[in-house]
Formats: structure tokens, sequence, C-alpha cells
């Protein structure tokens, strides 16, 4: 199980410095919106709001009524000047109810972090409004797998096959590849701390070892870290 006390930390510490180091997330926040057909939307609803990085371009593409931003972190003075439509609502996406239905459901590198991962897509799922569009990016298996097999963790991403299995064989998933390169292991693994993304349970380890971990980043991986997105894109028929 997520410790999502450590998850709520780690993301708070990180904030500040987040837009200026998720180079691959703003990627993958660009490539969703474009995936989404222009519409004007009465209500929106996303998971994992943040600093605001899919926000900022769901607002600026789309006309929309209402728009509520979730997030496990305390961020609302980072998107609250966007728009006088936008409210929020600080709480783990695993713990969120409501008998609101929305027209656009979104969510950007987020819902990776969850325990129930295929529960948690098909309660939002149920929010949809009819002929609502549900428009996440997630990551699949063996992404950042140089830090999986250095460090011997890893969160439990889901499969391409598993993740399609949630979804009606019309949804639109498509999959990429990133792979940034570092000077050193040390900016390595600053990215990790400087994106939250260190906010796995037994991530930590004394000097000695993560001494070794780096050793190995750099002569095994050449400081190579490869992040595996994936697009999905299902429009509700009720």
């Amino acid at each position: 199980m997520l410790n999502k006390e450590l998850i709520e930390k780690k993301f708070a510490n990180s904030i500040d410095c987040y837009d200026d180091n998720a180079i691959i997330q703003k990627i993958m926040a660009d490539k969703l919106v474009s995936l989404i057909q222009k519409r004007k939307f009465k209500s929106i609803l996303e998971i994992g709001s943040y600093s605001g990085v899919l926000t900022k371009k769901i607002i600026d593409k789309f006309e929309f009524e209402e728009y509520l931003a979730l997030d496990i972190v305390d961020s609302f003075e980072k998107i609250k000047n966007l728009s006088e439509k936008i409210s929020f609502k600080q709480i783990d996406v695993e713990k969120f109810n409501t008998d609101k239905k929305f027209d656009l459901i979104v969510a950007n590198a987020s819902l990776q972090w969850c325990n129930d991962f295929d529960g948690t897509i098909k309660k939002l799922k149920s929010y949809l409004a009819d002929d609502g569009i549900f428009a996440i990016t997630t990551f699949v298996t063996d992404n950042f797998f140089e830090i999986r097999d250095t460090f011997k963790t890893s969160l439990n991403y889901k499969t391409v096959k598993e993740i399609q299995n949630l979804f009606s064989p019309s949804t639109t998933i498509i999959q990429e590849i990133h792979v940034m390169q570092f000077k050193n292991s040390k900016d390595l693994l600053n990215h990790f701390k400087l994106t939250g993304v260190n906010a796995i349970e037994g991530a930590n380890f004394g000097i000695s070892k993560i001494r070794k971990c780096m050793d190995i980043l750099d002569k095994k991986y050449q400081n190579k870290l490869t992040y595996k997105p994936v697009y999905i894109i299902e429009n509700s028929k009720k």
C-alpha cells in the first residue's frame, strides 16, 4: 500500500520547482489536450491539479461553466487566479465521492499514485455525464525501469493490456516512450526529487547504498531515465 502521507509531503515540498523540471509531464499535458474534442463543457473535473500544468492548458483551450480541481496537496494558490470559475478540494482521489456528473474528467500523470487503480478508474467513469469525455494520462509497465532495477522499488504500473481491459474497444489509447539523458546520476536523482517522484516508501537508503546505486545508474544505464506514458480518451455513451 502506498503511503499517502509521504506522497503528500514529497509533492508539497516539490511544488515550487515542479514546473521547471516536469518536462515530460508538460509534453503529456500538451498532447492530452490536443486529443480532446474541442467543445463547450458545462462541468470539468480534474484529478491532481497540483501546480496547474494541465489546468492552464484546459482553461486556455475550452469553454466551461464549472471547474472542480482535486489534489492531495493543498495547492489552490497555484491555480485560483486562472479563472473565477475554478473551485478546489484538497483530497485523495480514492476518498473522493460525489453525486455530481461531469462533461469532462481529466488527469495528467497522477492516477498511478492510487492503491486501487482499477477501482478508481471505474469510480471516476461513473461520474461522467451522458456523452462525457474521460481523458487521462498515466504510465505503464517498465516506466523508470532504470530506477526499479537499481533501487528495487517501483510503483505498481499497469500493462497496456490491463489498461485496455478497463475501457471500451472504441477508446483511444496511445503509448509513447521518452528517454531523458542526464549529465550524471546526481542530476538524475535530483530530477526525481524536484518532481516529487521520490515519494515511494522504501526508496530511502544509507549513503553507502545510495553511492552504489548511483554507480549502477552511471555505468549500466548511462544516466538515462525512461518514461513510458500512455494517453487514454474515452467518450461515454449512456
